[in-house]
């Protein structure tokens, strides 16, 4: 049985912005995550994945992204752990903003926030993780 504590608990990436990078960059450097800035065409990024997917396009790559993933957690909790995280500063008015401006979610798989627009090597099909309806 699992303790209760720890399912409770937030994810310690989403409080900790130093174990976050840590896996972000981890991410990055054996996961392919990226693109660094997925509002431009990252043609070099894109066409990479097509090569190592075994993919006819850059379209059919583009449509592997963080936001349909089985690892992107965007439930209620995990967001509110990560609006935790990001807490407020003076002057700062709502990390929900933060969270809504980089479409933001908790990569469950490699244990990082990650944006909805990017992908990585572990994409898997049936996402996002979110809340069941009521």
């Amino acid at each position: 049985r699992r303790n209760q504590f720890l399912e409770d608990a937030c994810p310690p990436a989403t409080q900790d912005i130093a174990l976050n990078l840590k896996n972000r960059q981890k991410a990055i450097d054996e996961f392919g995550y990226g693109p660094l800035n997925p509002n431009k065409p990252n043609e070099k990024f894109w066409e990479k994945k097509v090569e190592e997917w075994n993919l006819d396009s850059v379209e059919e790559a583009k449509e592997a992204r963080c936001a349909n993933c089985a690892a992107f957690d965007i439930t209620k909790k995990t967001l509110d752990c990560i609006a935790q995280g990001i807490g407020t500063d003076q002057g700062t008015e709502d990390p929900l903003q933060v969270i809504e401006a980089g479409e933001l979610g908790y990569c469950r798989f490699l244990k990082f926030k990650c944006a909805a627009k990017r992908t990585c090597d572990a994409w898997v099909v049936g996402g996002p993780l979110k809340d069941k309806e009521e």
